[in-house]
């Protein structure tokens, strides 16, 4: 298939974007710029998805058979920041890319990424929660990922469009911005095991639990939904490993054989949370997917910088 990836220059998009061309298809990455565009892509496109017209002009031209729409504001505080353009780019660009989809090339599939966040605050002794629990989203961000997930399904069940949701749980690996916990630790142990820093990590809030999955088994996730999904369903992603932050602190420190001390920087600190436990059966059930890439493998890769 021809596939349009939104969000292609991005840390998950370049991932895709390998995955994908590994296994037959032909990728053309879209983003808002491309300083470095990724290798896989056949053909890289430049458009701001808050733009509806260029969105249009997009599918028009490429008419893909598939759109992955990853594109989007990934960093939860950035939506306490400019509130405005993350719901401009989270929601109404995905309802231009949906739109632009149905309009142009109505045979198109659309994968929209959406986020495990859209439940709400987890808890690691509640019940899995599957696709059809209610979407209770707390953060500004997890509200604009609710409103594209809903917004994506509407279109299946209101116009026909083949399209459907990926729900994931947190994802890291290496190439990841330190703007996020697991490569801003990595980043601190690595100065620190080579003498370039003090032994000292500066840290927020390491009692919040994460379901951390790797990025490579989540993009495997990805193209097995292009490929396999159902339409019209929404599909959860996820390892419910549940893993304190503190614990995968510990574990880079062990696997580079330091022992720093810890502070909290209170910049950094936000109130402690966890990861919803969501049921991946459907997911299993139509796509054969589970993950395979132990976490200390995830760590390691993290540590060490090293690609896939």
């Amino acid at each position: 298939m021809r596939i349009l990836v939104t969000g292609a220059s991005g840390f998950v998009g370049r991932y895709l974007a390998r995955d994908l061309s590994e296994h037959g298809h032909i990728v053309i990455g879209l983003d808002i710029s491309f300083a470095d565009p990724p290798s896989y892509c056949r053909e890289t496109i430049v458009a701001d998805l808050a733009d509806a017209s260029r969105i249009h002009d997009v599918f028009r031209s490429v008419r893909p058979d598939a759109c992955v729409h990853l594109g989007g504001i990934a960093f939860v505080p950035a939506a306490d920041i400019d509130p405005f353009r993350v719901l401009a780019i989270n929601t109404l660009g995905t309802v231009h890319v949906l739109d632009a989809a149905r309009s142009n090339v109505p045979q198109c599939r659309v994968l929209t990424v959406s986020s495990g966040q859209v439940y709400g605050p987890g808890s690691a002794y509640g019940p899995a929660l599957d696709e059809d629990s209610p979407l209770r989203p707390v953060s500004l961000y997890a509200i604009s990922k609710a409103a594209a997930d809903l917004a994506t399904l509407g279109y299946a069940r209101h116009y026909g469009l083949w399209a459907i949701t990926a729900r994931p749980n947190n994802h890291t690996g290496p190439g990841q911005s330190p703007s996020f916990a697991v490569p801003s630790f990595a980043r601190q142990v690595r100065a620190i095991a080579r003498g370039a820093s003090p032994p000292v990590l500066r840290v927020g809030n390491i009692e919040s639990r994460r379901d951390i999955l790797d990025v490579r088994d989540v993009v495997t996730a990805y193209r097995l939904l292009i490929e396999k999904g159902r339409p019209g369903l929404a599909y959860n992603i996820a390892a419910n490993r549940d893993i304190r932050i503190g614990d995968i602190l510990m574990e880079l420190c062990r696997l580079a054989d330091i022992h720093p001390r810890v502070e909290t920087d209170p910049s950094l600190f936000r109130p402690p949370d966890s990861s919803p436990v969501l049921s991946i059966e459907r997911l299993k059930r139509d796509t054969g997917w589970s993950p395979t890439i132990p976490l200390e493998k995830t760590l390691r890769d993290v540590l060490e910088g090293q690609d896939p």
